[in-house]
């Protein structure tokens, strides 16, 4: 019995393996994940953290549609402190700025915006890994951009 017992175990660990390879060479084949400012990161290298970075200054210097795609953002993710003012404002800054027109697959950089991504001076910054006070804070400099705007 005690002989069965561990051809058997031998036998499933063989196949336990032969069943996983598959599994093992899939992840081998998968790209590491984006990091900040789109560029792969290193193999192993950890997701993004949180940052305590405050972004809010730079909003002044971001393109007008990516304001549109981050106030989209903002809105979103609820980061404003009166939901339908902001969406509001979304609205009529959009179509002010015709951020988003009509027939058209869209806009990269109100799509930046959108994903919680800001870029001055070359340097892609994300307020969407940034803690949730460094979001409030950025979505307030971005709505009162827009109202300005209006």
């Amino acid at each position: 019995m005690k002989l069965f017992s561990v051809r058997a175990l031998s036998a499933l660990a063989v196949t336990t393996m032969l069943a996983a390879a598959p599994v093992f060479a899939h992840a081998a084949d998968t790209p590491a994940p984006v990091s900040k400012g789109g560029e792969q990161a290193e193999a192993g290298a950890k997701t993004a953290i949180l940052s305590n970075t405050d972004l809010s200054g730079y909003v002044g210097s971001v393109n007008s549609i990516e304001v549109g795609g981050l106030l989209n953002f903002c809105t979103e993710g609820n980061y404003v402190p009166d939901y339908d003012d902001a969406f509001k404002v979304l609205q009529a800054y959009n179509k002010k700025t015709n951020a988003v027109p009509d027939g058209q697959e869209g806009n990269m950089y109100y799509a930046r915006g959108t994903a919680g991504q800001l870029q001055v001076n070359g340097q892609t910054y994300s307020i969407a890994t940034s803690s949730v006070s460094v979001r409030q804070k950025t979505c307030q400099a971005v709505l009162a951009r827009a109202k300005a705007a209006l």
